[in-house]
């Protein structure tokens, strides 16, 4: 067989072709889910206590999360960030936010799977929060009550 024969040439640049596209598709199917359809105006911050412990031997120890009030149109979401307020941390915000923090009447963009909602703080970049309830925005109905920012 000639190595110089341009069938042999043409075969293996589809192989080669075929195999780019068999690594590039998952590469593809991915990077495709990443929408943020739902876009909202931020209403009110607050604060929701997490206790945990207290049984047998183990001391109580409590978290605050900081909650965030986002209406859209048709919902209205109370999403809760990850991280403890008062926790003493040198590497970790203690607020949900991307380079600038999260503040009332700002618009953001997420999209929610399952009980999380993921926000997009900076172009490429999401954060994880907790949906911590949902309700219908309409002119009669009331919004979700969240404690009073400390």
């Amino acid at each position: 067989m000639n190595n110089t024969d341009p069938t042999v040439a043409f075969r293996r640049l589809r192989m080669c072709r075929l195999l780019l596209c068999l690594l590039a598709l998952p590469t593809m199917v991915l990077a495709g889910g990443k929408q943020y359809p739902i876009e909202g105006i931020v209403t009110a911050l607050g604060t929701s206590r997490e206790t945990s412990g207290g049984g047998g031997n183990t001391p109580v120890s409590a978290q605050v999360h900081r909650t965030y009030t986002v209406k859209t149109p048709s919902r209205v979401f109370v999403l809760e960030c990850p991280y403890d307020m008062e926790a003493i941390s040198v590497f970790v915000s203690k607020e949900c936010s991307g380079k600038k923090k999260i503040a009332v009447n700002d618009a953001i963009r997420f999209r929610v799977e399952k009980n999380y909602a993921y926000v997009l703080t900076d172009p490429g970049k999401d954060q994880k929060l907790r949906v911590v309830s949902e309700a219908v925005n309409d002119a009669g109905n009331t919004v979700p009550t969240t404690s009073p920012q400390p």
